[in-house]
């Protein structure tokens, strides 16, 4: 009987060893797990971290670089032919003159300081006009030399720009030469119609002057550029030069308008 006992009081010391190691394991397990559930949450807290600094450095990073529509226009070399071109001569008494020709011209502008915002501009064109009276025939050459910068800032749609520029004129009229200099100053707006496809215009002031006459008067220019590929394109425009002409050596006063429709291939870089 106090065999069976003692047998008795081993078997329960047994169990309460194995249930004690049981519900250690079970805590050991229940640790375990609330451990793994705070790694769990961490990583997504991380991750999720992650994903607002990413978020962040997405946003700061098209803030910092400039979409097209908000770039400057680009540099350029421009060769072009002008299948047409007008001097037309008016001294206000009714007998205007208009000779019309064609001619060729390069010109180019190249973006100078940060993000380009400055820039120099340079033209040299060359027209040749005449117009035929009875068995006669009037002519005339017309050099000019274009050389300046400006400045030019993108806005929301396209870029705005103002610029001035030194000009030089050699005209010979029959005989008669004209080589008067001076200045221009400008105002021009470009802006996208479609990838690759640019509109512009400008407006400005012309004064020229030599010893026996003084010019001056307003200028305009519209047209368009298509770019073909990041370095090749190409551009149509038209440019109206209206002068009040004062002689300064008793002639009548006169208006001399000059038109140009130019057309030419576009090397950008």
């Amino acid at each position: 009987m106090i065999g069976k006992v003692h047998v008795a009081l081993r078997i329960d010391r047994v169990l309460h060893v194995h249930l004690a190691a049981g519900f250690d394991l079970i805590n050991g397990c229940g640790r375990l797990n609330r451990c793994f559930q705070r790694a769990v949450s961490a990583q997504g807290i991380f991750q999720e971290i992650t994903r607002m600094n990413v978020k962040k450095l997405l946003m700061l990073a098209t803030l910092a670089a400039p979409s097209a529509a908000w770039a400057n226009e680009q540099g350029h070399i421009d060769g072009y032919y002008i299948p047409y071109s007008a001097y037309e001569t008016d001294d206000g008494t009714g007998d205007s003159v208009k000779l019309e020709g064609d001619g060729f011209g390069v010109k180019g502008m190249i973006p100078l300081g940060y993000q380009g915002n400055f820039f120099a501009i340079g033209e040299y064109q060359s027209t040749s006009q005449d117009k035929r009276f009875g068995g006669g025939k009037v002519n005339t050459d017309l050099d000019q030399f274009r050389l300046g910068g400006g400045f030019q800032v993108p806005l929301a749609t396209g870029t705005g720009a103002v610029y001035a520029e030194y000009i030089n004129v050699d005209q010979d009229f029959e005989g008669l030469k004209f080589e008067p200099d001076g200045f221009g100053i400008h105002g021009r707006l470009s802006f996208p119609i479609s990838p690759g496809v640019n509109l512009y215009g400008q407006i400005g002031y012309v004064s020229l002057s030599d010893g026996d006459i003084d010019a001056d008067g307003p200028e305009y220019l519209i047209g368009g550029s298509v770019d073909f590929t990041p370095n090749i394109g190409a551009f149509i425009d038209f440019r109206y030069t209206d002068l009040k002409i004062d002689f300064n050596d008793g002639f009548a006063d006169e208006d001399d308008a000059y038109s140009n429709v130019r057309l030419g291939v576009r090397v950008l870089f």
